[in-house]
């Protein structure tokens, strides 16, 4: 280009070569290849390349996806309590209709997750325990039993379990309650006197000690004694013959195998192998 002033010519690109109709040629295009950006921007130079913004879209989509499994992994959590806590219920519905209790007992499954239980057809351990469970004239306080090894059969319909103990107390407000003692006499250990004694107080009349013993399977005995001199005239009052406990069917096939007294009772330890849910 040549700018005009009072009759004088001035290149405005005094360094550009000059085409034959006297205009400087253009610079040359930038293709991408070295040594381009000195030939466009001059010696030492190159242009400064700016980094691409992120893109907001992929990171929606991982923050969308996140979600989904998040929400994923609820549902199968709330699916496998729903799935855990019918199955609970079936089995505690079992074991009401095929032993002496009166009442649903609890039934608790350990293990998460439940449904890949179900999947092997293996339940680990399940946990039963009841409360006041009628035995007679007495009430057997707590039923506590574990059952480990528990096989699903095909159809889900039932079980075998590989072993299952468990223990029965019955307290000595129970046994007072029972025997009409309440505010006459009370029931207590007697270590003094044996591991499996038991002693009856009646006050300042005097006492009498008595021994629990397993006499025939589910049957728990206690041979109370008499009392001697002033306190003998009692003996027609205070139920002091013996005292037979009628232990009710337990679950899953559980057998009592012997009896202990404690500080809150006589407890009654059960066991069974290679038994079935319903048995």
């Amino acid at each position: 280009m040549v700018h005009r002033s009072q009759g004088t010519e001035v290149d405005v690109y005094p360094n550009q070569p000059r085409s034959q109709g006297g205009w400087p040629d253009q610079p040359p295009q930038y293709s991408g290849r070295p040594g381009d950006d000195e030939a466009r921007f001059g010696p030492g130079q190159r242009q400064e390349v700016r980094p691409l913004p992120p893109r907001r879209r992929r990171r929606r989509g991982w923050i969308g996806l996140l979600i989904v499994l998040v929400v994923l992994a609820v549902l199968f959590v709330i699916g496998d309590q729903v799935a855990k806590a019918y199955a609970q219920n079936t089995i505690a519905s079992k074991i009401e209709s095929s032993s002496g209790m009166s009442a649903k007992p609890s039934v608790s499954i350990e293990g998460f997750p439940f449904l890949t239980q179900v999947a092997a057809h293996d339940v680990g351990v399940i946990d039963i325990s009841a409360s006041n469970v009628p035995a007679g004239k007495f009430d057997i306080s707590s039923v506590k039993a574990k059952a480990t090894g528990v096989h699903l059969n095909s159809s889900f319909s039932g079980a075998t379990v590989d072993q299952i103990n468990g223990t029965a107390l019955i307290t000595f407000a129970s046994l007072e309650q029972g025997l009409g003692l309440q505010g006459v006499a009370s029931i207590s250990a007697d270590p003094a006197d044996g591991p499996n004694a038991v002693k009856l107080s009646a006050g300042a009349i005097g006492s009498v000690t008595g021994k629990v013993d397993l006499t025939a399977p589910n049957e728990v005995t206690i041979q109370m004694g008499s009392l001697s001199g002033l306190a003998s005239l009692l003996n027609g009052v205070l139920p002091l013959q013996t005292q037979t406990i009628q232990i009710p069917a337990l679950p899953m096939g559980l057998v009592v195998r012997s009896v202990s007294v404690t500080s809150q009772g006589i407890v009654a330890t059960a066991s069974a192998q290679h038994t079935t849910l319903t048995q």
